[in-house]
């Protein structure tokens, strides 16, 4: 059984928006949910900057083997900049990916993975 959600809002007095889209799926080996987020926060500035930065990733997976869960986030943070009627415009985001999976079935091995040499 597959559901999903989806959710969108105004930050900060129509300054940025968030968009949200969960989806959850139901399957005989495992429970799987999926999280992704998208915000973005917008301001007028004066000026370009010098040199812009590089966004920023992050990485995180986690394996409960006593849970039978499997956990991963995926999070780009950033800044862009357009220009619209004479004016510059800084668009922050930051999206983000959710994965939980929780297994039903002994599918992971509670055994360390050795190396053969």
């Amino acid at each position: 059984m597959k559901q999903v959600s989806y959710r969108k809002h105004d930050l900060a007095r129509y300054r940025g928006r968030a968009i949200s889209v969960g989806e959850t799926v139901a399957e005989n080996d495992c429970d799987s949910r999926v999280v992704k987020n998208f915000i973005y926060l917008v301001t007028r500035v004066d000026a370009l900057p010098a040199a812009l930065p590089a966004p920023q990733i992050r990485m995180m997976k986690r394996v409960d083997t006593t849970a039978q869960q499997e956990h991963f986030v995926f999070k780009v943070k950033g800044v862009i900049y357009i220009k619209k009627n004479r004016f510059i415009f800084q668009i922050r985001y930051c999206h983000s990916l959710n994965i939980l999976m929780s297994w039903k079935t002994q599918l992971l091995s509670s055994q360390k993975p050795s190396v053969a040499a």
